[in-house]
């Protein structure tokens, strides 16, 4: 067999197993998007499409990316949160977080859900031992760490409409310029 022989039969045993196990998991990846979807529209950011790869993850089943990328996201949110408040953030999350909610830039709730998300946080960016590796626990986790990131989003990102246009709960958090609100959208 040459060369490209083998490469068209390596090509089409490859696309078998791929339509298998996208068949074989359809219904699930459906059931987990539909149960834990995005909040809708989050600021044109850095971080807007790194966290609609978070869902995307989850989606799919890969726990440990949704894990570490929620952590990864939930810590630039602190970042942006401490910038816009006009304020250097500081390297460690904790501190930044106890710093947003002393001055009042988050309530209680709100650093409560990002505590939940950064829980064990250097276990899973280091891949310690003791990080879990039964794949059920390993869904409900990384469930637990998306849905905090969402509620986040709803929250720092909550907006009305008005004749059409965006209107911002927290308008800072928004690049807005001349009236316009470039945003990401997910609402697949």
């Amino acid at each position: 067999m040459n060369n490209n022989t083998r490469k068209l039969v390596e090509k089409t045993q490859l696309k078998d197993t791929l339509q298998q196990e996208f068949d074989f998991s359809l219904e699930q990846r459906i059931e987990r998007y539909l149960e834990l979807k995005p909040h809708r529209i989050i600021p044109n950011s850095h971080f807007a499409s790194v966290s609609a790869e978070c869902h995307l993850l989850y989606r799919d089943a890969h726990y440990y990316g949704t894990i570490s990328l929620t952590q990864a996201v939930a810590e630039a949110l602190v970042k942006f949160l401490c910038t816009v408040n006009s304020w250097k953030p500081d390297k460690v999350f904790e501190k930044n977080l106890k710093q947003l909610e002393k001055r009042g830039k988050i309530a209680g709730e709100l650093k409560t859900e990002f505590s939940k998300i950064w829980k064990r946080r250097d276990d899973y960016h280091h891949l310690n031992l003791q990080i879990e590796q039964d794949r059920q626990k390993l869904e409900i986790l990384a469930k637990e760490k998306l849905a905090c990131l969402k509620q986040i989003e709803e929250e720092l990102f909550a907006f009305s409409t008005n004749n059409g246009k965006l209107v911002p709960k927290f308008p800072k958090y928004w690049d807005q310029k001349d009236g316009k609100v470039p945003v990401y959208l997910r609402l697949d």
